[in-house]
């Protein structure tokens, strides 16, 4: 190495020489980097600190790469951050330049380079998976990237985020956009941090998005931020502060910024969430180790260390940065600054914690230029080392200094978890108020609940701090709940959930800390009996709002385990999974109509594509239990809203079995298969029927069977298609509107379906057809239709659901067309209509939707359906419907029925 240092030192300055050497002698790193380098770049490299130069993200730093060999693209990455690093390590071991300053280049070297590497990733993967139209990235710098403050050793802490929709184009494969994106955030990832021969550019670390490592790399921009306003945690408040916009577009990463600031500042002067970062300050301590200056020290986490300065400024951030717009800046000394302006901070203490931030980023990046280590602890032989990076004199005695007064205004500023007032009058006390309206029945009930809630946290199953959150969480939830119709059950609800949880406080925490989730729950136990049961069977439920996005994904993952399961000689674990797969698949679809996430049609298309999963399990059961082949040709029609996949949270399983064969009395084995066709049947309403965990669970209605009660559970093609063409009234080939082969073998499917569609095609008379159904709706209400003013049947009463259905058949028998569902026919309407049809159908179609959100809504909130709704505005189902329908009083709802009416003898009498 000395006839290497003696031949650079010929193309540096004399007066630099010294320094240079001591530089190579305490960093082995930066020795390393030297390697291969030229006079030229010796003389670029070491100059004085007033001509000293520093990377950014410039071209010059970071020339443009136009390959696309991936190979070629890492080295050029990991070249350029070689060179950058160089004139860092110089700048600050060399010439013990400003922190600031080298902070900040850090910063923007490491942005550019997350920039070029995202063009690469782009062009990577542009092959394969083509490009996306009007898609556009950004990445988001956090922590010390965001705050243009990062460490020579530094992970990247990005969040990636986007916004577009459709598929990329001009690939082999073409891929929908958050999926795209996926690939992009890898091959970027993969660009950044693989190790390659000449080693990484800079570690990416993706823990801080939503969800973890368990949710998807790149973010939808609206899911993010609604994930954020609704349920984001204190920590991610604190972690937000300095997210910045880094690479991409910058300008869809400002609107990210400005969408969470609502989030992050609030309007109040939020102590409790002090509190709580002084909670994370101590469980970092418990990690880090609190012991002194000595080696393994950690000047990051230790205490009087980096952290503990962020901590204050942060915390003062978050309580003052809600009223003051100015405050809401991301570099920790810009901050500190404009607290101190604000009256926030004093200024000796500002003047202490700048000086301490300051020597002690100076301490980090040290200890990280030594080796190219990602390091924050002192060494064995820290103090020697330090003395030498730095040229700081007595160094141990100014990091004991520094971390007493950090350690000190920590305690002064951050208010430590516990310290809190006691809430007077708790409601574990026994001491209620607020009760008196409440009738003495009722004050019996929640003292009954309430002494159970005390119970359960004294049996020692629940931590002792669970006992304050329980008693936070009763403090926000009772006034609530003492106001609400539903009260007394929502605190015996949550009575039972406190017992549920016991031994698990993590759902306890969760609700302390999470104040989106405890207004959920708040609402959901007042609101939703049927989700308040299924919370307290299963409390992991109450991680469902923590979620970022809630799609149809959750149901297509539950489908496709239902059509995974094999191992079907175990007979009642396969209905078991089944049953719970159906169970749960109910359960999103309520969790989506109570968070208003998903419309009607969408949550019927969610419980027939199970209902479709679980009729298929149970056939292949069927078919396994009787040793039969899995072609055997049976296959179940599904009819209503099944069929139509408009199905609601209760709807029946209306179905019509059909053997395709041309010979059902051919032997298969000891029995034809007409009798094999029949034993299938039964046994499928068997299954399909019973009740978790002995089956799907649902209710199952036959009789739009061929002859209907009477005639034979399991058709044969040849008489199905003989009684539709021959003996069906107009009512059955409505009924066939909504028919959908959904199990069975591919071709008996396609038979069946073709049989319906050339029933539904036949030329018809469109004044009888209208006789007919206009007969039909009179004899519904004469038998079903309320007979008292007091209630109103949504689905039977004149102007109900019954009225548009039989609205949306006639016009596909009459006048051809496609399409199962209600809305699907009513706005797709043939030319062939006539005018008067298409002027009324998109009227028609809203006034369904706004019927079936009513019925999704009643049923889920109050488990009441719509055929005995109140004529009494003042009724729980109108509060109900006033939070989630658009129909939501006794009046409204009379006077669209009476327009329904109107509109359905209009069309069908001219």
């Amino acid at each position: 190495m000395t006839e290497t240092t003696d031949e650079m030192l010929k193309f540096i300055p004399a007066q630099l020489h010294a320094d240079v050497q001591r530089v190579l002698e305490i960093s082995p790193l930066f020795s390393t980097l030297l390697r291969n380098m030229t006079g030229g770049e010796y003389r670029t490299l070491f100059v004085d600190s007033e001509h000293a130069l520093l990377p950014d993200g410039s071209q010059a730093w970071i020339p443009t790469c136009d390959s696309s060999d991936l190979v070629t693209c890492m080295r050029h990455l990991r070249r350029c951050k070689e060179r950058g690093h160089r004139h860092l390590i110089w700048w600050e071991l060399g010439l013990h330049g400003d922190m600031d300053i080298s902070c900040q280049s850090i910063a923007d070297f490491a942005s550019g380079l997350l920039d070029e590497a995202l063009r690469m990733a782009c062009r990577l993967i542009a092959p394969r998976y083509g490009t996306l139209e009007g898609g556009s990235f950004c990445v988001i710098g956090l922590g010390k990237l965001g705050g243009r403050e990062l460490n020579l050793g530094s992970d990247v802490d990005p969040l990636f985020v986007w916004q577009g929709s459709g598929s990329s184009a001009g690939g082999r494969q073409s891929v929908p956009a958050a999926e795209y994106y996926m690939y992009a955030s890898r091959m970027l990832i993969r660009l950044m941090s693989e190790r390659t021969a000449e080693g990484i550019v800079w570690p990416v670390d993706m823990r801080l998005r939503p969800g973890g490592d368990s949710s998807a790399i790149a973010l939808n921009l609206d899911a993010t931020l609604s994930h954020y306003l609704e349920y984001g945690q204190t920590w991610e408040r604190a972690m937000l502060i300095k997210a910045r916009p880094v690479a991409g577009d910058l300008t869809l990463g400002q609107v990210f910024v400005d969408g969470i600031a609502p989030f992050i500042y609030r309007r109040y002067l939020d102590y409790t969430t002090v509190s709580a970062l002084a909670e994370m300050k101590r469980r970092i301590d418990a990690q880090a180790g609190s012991g002194g200056i000595m080696p393994g020290f950690d000047v990051k986490r230790g205490r009087g260390g980096v952290r503990e300065i962020e901590f204050i400024i942060q915390s003062l951030q978050l309580l003052h940065g809600g009223r003051n717009a100015d405050l809401r800046v991301q570099p920790s000394m810009q901050a500190i600054g404009r607290l101190q302006q604000v009256g926030a901070i004093g200024e000796s203490d500002v003047a202490d914690l700048t000086s301490a931030y300051r020597f002690w980023r100076r301490i980090e990046h040290a200890l990280q230029a030594r080796r190219g280590e990602q390091t924050h602890k002192l060494g064995e032989d820290y103090a020697a080392y330090l003395a030498e990076a730095t040229g700081i004199a007595d160094i141990e005695v100014a990091m004991i200094q520094h971390a007493a007064i950090v350690e000190d205004a920590f305690q002064r500023f951050v208010k430590p978890l516990g310290e809190a007032e006691e809430i007077e009058h708790g409601w574990l006390s026994g001491q209620y108020k607020g009760l008196e309206a409440l009738t003495e029945a009722e004050r019996e009930r929640i003292d009954l609940a309430l002494t159970y809630v005390n119970e359960c946290l004294s049996r020692g199953m629940l931590p002792e701090r669970s006992r304050g959150q329980t008693e936070r969480i009763l403090t926000q939830a009772m006034p609530r709940w003492l106001d609400d119709e539903n009260g007394v059950t929502a605190v015996e609800a949550f009575a039972e959930l406190i017992h549920s949880i016991s031994g698990r406080a993590t759902w306890l925490d969760l609700l302390a800390t999470h104040q989106g989730a405890l207004d959920w729950l708040i609402g959901v136990l007042s609101a939703s009996r049927y989700l308040a049961d299924h919370i307290v069977k299963d409390p992991s439920w109450l991680e469902w709002p923590l979620m970022v996005e809630h799609s149809d994904a959750d149901i297509h993952d539950l489908c496709t385990q239902l059509n995974q399961l094999s191992g079907f000689d175990d007979v009642e674990q396969v209905l078991a999974d089944i049953g719970r797969g159906v169970d749960r698949a109910r359960l999103l679809s309520a969790l989506a109509v109570d968070a208003h996430t998903a419309d009607a049609m969408t949550i019927g298309g969610w419980l027939a594509d199970i209902a479709d999963a679980a009729t298929q399990a149970v056939l292949r059961l069927c078919l396994h239990e009787m040793d039969l082949p899995a072609d055997f040709p049976f296959v179940a029609l599904a009819m209503g809203k099944h069929g139509s996949r408009e199905m609601g949270m209760v709807s029946d399983l209306d179905m019509v079995f059909v053997l395709v064969h041309d010979d059902p009395s051919q032997m298969l084995g000891r029995r034809s298969v007409g009798e094999h066709g029949q034993r299938i049947g039964r046994r499928m309403i068997q299954y399909l029927t019973g009740k978790p965990p002995f089956g799907a669970g649902f209710e199952f209605d036959a009789r739009l069977r061929p002859s209907g009660s009477s005639g034979v559970l399991v058709t044969s093609i040849t008489g199905f298609r003989a009684y539709q063409f021959h003996d069906a009234h107009t009512w059955e080939h409505q009924a066939l509107c909504r028919a959908r082969a959904v199990a069975g073998p591919v071709a008996a499917c396609a038979a069946v379906e073709e049989v319906v569609s050339s029933v539904l095609s036949q030329p018809r008379d469109a004044a009888d057809l209208a006789a007919d159904v206009l007969q039909m709706r009179a004899k519904m209400l004469e038998h079903l239709a309320s007979k008292s003013d007091a209630v109103i049947d949504l689905k039977h009463d004149a102007g109900g659901l019954v009225d548009i259905e039989f609205l949306a058949q006639y016009a596909r028998l009459a006048f051809g067309g496609g399409g199962r569902k209600v809305v699907d026919i009513l706005n797709h309407l043939p030319d062939v209509a006539p005018d008067a049809w298409h002027r009324e159908a998109s009227a028609l179609a809203e006034t369904y939707l706004d019927y079936r959100q009513m019925e999704n809504a009643l049923r889920v909130e109050l488990w009441r359906s719509i055929g005995e709704l109140p004529s009494d505005a003042g009724a729980t189902e109108w509060e109900s419907l006033r939070r989630h329908a658009g129909i939501c009083t006794p009046a409204a709802l009379r006077s669209r029925m009476q327009q329904v009416q109107r509109i359905f003898h209009a069309l069908l009498t001219h």
